[in-house]
């Protein structure tokens, strides 16, 4: 079987500290692709990668905040009117996003309309516990500690035997070891370096609870600035915009 590739499209914070694009992340797996939280910048990142709009097969969000839906007018935009696409398109996020994300897309674009659309656009609302199906792999959600006025999944995509996790934005919580428990890759946001950000985490916070994520890779992502300017006190890897990943 052929291994599953993660690109890290965008790895920066809401802010988009040290010059990074907002989060953005692809899994490749038997030839299918699985666009993880289209944030703003997610278009000229997909094309610095060699990917096309076009080809993207469906698209997952763990969250309803700018930074990581933001692009999707866009993605959708050059489906329309670059790649031309004619193949249905599937996106899928928690509750609320249905009505979010069209609101969204009407407010950019009121040409990507269902009417003016030249191909099938569906959105899929999905909780904590949820397995489903998306591009080939298997997905479970997993409620996570963000924010009070809205909900944030993390979700464990499983293409044939490999495993990718992916938090999304959260403080400390028990889903994470369960997301990293046997996982080939964790990765992990981490915004801060010491200071305690609610529905953030910090450096600090993942070393502190290192020895329950049982993950074979932990990398980390959504990264600010506290984070970078301490970059060379960290002993794991931080993602970077456009990196690529074997699992």
């Amino acid at each position: 079987m052929s291994p599953v590739i993660v690109i890290t499209l965008g790895t920066g914070d809401a802010f988009g500290s040290g010059g990074r694009a907002h989060s953005g992340i692809l899994i490749q797996a038997s030839g299918r692709r699985l666009l993880i939280d289209p944030g703003p910048c997610i278009l000229p990142q997909l094309q610095k990668a060699g990917i096309s709009a076009g080809n993207i097969d469906s698209v997952l969000i763990t969250h309803l905040h700018g930074d990581h839906i933001a692009g999707l007018p866009f993605l959708l935009l050059d489906c329309e009117f670059s790649s031309k696409r004619k193949r249905p398109l599937l996106v899928t996020g928690p509750r609320g996003s249905a009505k979010r994300l069209q609101a969204l897309v009407n407010s950019c674009y009121p040409e990507l309309s269902p009417k003016k659309r030249s191909f099938a656009l569906t959105y899929q609302q999905v909780a904590a516990n949820n397995e489903f199906m998306l591009a080939g792999t298997r997905v479970t959600a997993f409620s996570m500690n963000h924010n009070q006025s809205g909900i944030c999944l993390g979700y464990r995509l499983q293409a044939g035997k490999k495993v990718v996790s992916v938090t999304g934005d959260t403080g400390w919580c028990d889903s994470i070891v369960t997301l990293a428990d046997g996982a080939d890759l964790l990765l992990i946001e981490c915004t801060n370096y010491s200071t305690e950000t609610a529905g953030h985490l910090s450096y600090r916070d993942i070393a502190h609870h290192r020895h329950e994520l049982r993950s074979r890779r932990i990398v980390l992502t959504h990264v600010g600035e506290e984070l970078l300017r301490n970059s060379g006190r960290v002993r794991l890897p931080i993602a970077r915009d456009g990196g690529r990943i074997i699992v």
